[in-house]
């Protein structure tokens, strides 16, 4: 017979585990250098892949990194700008701009959909939004008893805020919405 590896109990499962995990990891990062950056000034489908995750229930298309950051393949790099909710909404028509579609700040129950209950903070999926500040991100929406404020989700207890006035300073996540699609009409 063969010499075969002794495991300890479990072992297996890990190795084989861990060997998938590696073979992930190295498929990743050779689709990350088919879309390296291309020469032009926007990007590419395959480059705007890597850096948004598309909700495959609600065909939200959320920016991975927070505002202030970007995307270097792996995870984001850089520093997040907080910025007053008038300066949020600059940097999403910023990035409709440089982007292409209609970014924006999310509603409070969409920015809600990302929030990770069982995740220590930052209560997000640290996989799909690498290096977000646990601490409160913008909404949109306008706080429903308080006149002037807005809320906020905060990543850090995973909780929305409704006592943010427009002056102070938040992180933003951008989102944009699913195309919708055109159907044509019977004559």
């Amino acid at each position: 017979m063969g010499s075969m590896k002794k495991y300890p109990p479990g072992g297996q499962k890990r190795a084989v585990a861990r060997r998938r995990w590696q073979g992930m990891l190295l498929a990743a990062f050779f689709l990350s250098l088919a879309g390296a950056p291309a020469k032009s000034a926007d990007p590419t489908p395959t480059q705007l892949r890597q850096f948004t995750i598309t909700d495959q229930k609600t065909g939200l298309e959320w920016l991975r990194c927070t505002v202030g950051q970007r995307w270097n393949g792996f995870r984001c790099i850089g520093v997040p700008k907080m910025m007053s909710w008038d300066q949020a909404q600059q940097a999403a028509a910023s990035a409709s701009k440089e982007l292409g579609g209609e970014w924006r700040l999310p509603s409070v129950d969409e920015l809600q959909t990302l929030v990770c209950a069982d995740c220590p903070p930052p209560k997000i999926d640290q996989m799909l939004f690498p290096d977000t500040p646990a601490a409160p991100f913008w909404t949109y929406s306008e706080a429903p008893l308080s006149i002037g404020r807005y809320q906020t989700v905060n990543f850090y207890t995973g909780h929305l805020f409704n006592r943010n006035t427009k002056a102070m300073e938040r992180y933003v996540r951008l989102v944009k919405s699913a195309p919708t699609r055109q159907t044509k009409q019977a004559p």
